[in-house]
């Protein structure tokens, strides 16, 4: 587990800082973040842009200091820059599937909706929300059901 400490930071760069530090951590890594007030809403703000990648757990809640452990649960497949390429990412997605366990979500970013792909995973015992996020780009979240 690593440690941020955002209280001497000036408020303008810290949610960058923490989202920065946080797209960083691997499935199941924790972030400690540590913070002089409650950080409620940037978990609104990771709820809305990120929903279903991390679990929140207050360790600490004030007055003076408030820590809060944040786990990464998902596994992300941006196939994005793999099909602007040509490519096709199938096999990174299946793969990434294979590996999801309990608790566990696989979010996969795309230029369009997958349909075929919600079919096959959903054949495998996988529910999903998909979102348009706007500029023709998807995140669908897949879950075990």
């Amino acid at each position: 587990m690593t440690t941020l400490d955002v209280r001497t930071m000036e408020p303008r760069v810290r949610h960058e800082t923490i989202f920065g530090r946080l797209d960083e951590l691997a499935t199941g890594e924790t972030l400690r973040l540590v913070n002089d007030h409650d950080p409620a809403p940037l978990r609104y703000q990771l709820d809305a842009t990120r929903p279903g990648h991390f679990q929140w757990e207050y360790v600490e809640q004030g007055p003076v200091e408030w820590a809060i452990d944040i786990t990464s649960r998902a596994r992300v497949v941006d196939a994005r820059p793999t099909l602007a390429a040509g490519g096709e990412p199938f096999a990174e997605i299946m793969d990434a599937a294979a590996q999801v366990g309990d608790g566990e979500v696989l979010v996969v970013y795309a230029p369009f909706e997958p349909v075929p792909l919600e079919g096959v995973l959903g054949e495998q015992g996988f529910t999903y929300a998909a979102e348009d996020i706007g500029g023709g780009d998807w995140r669908v979240t897949f879950s075990r059901g």
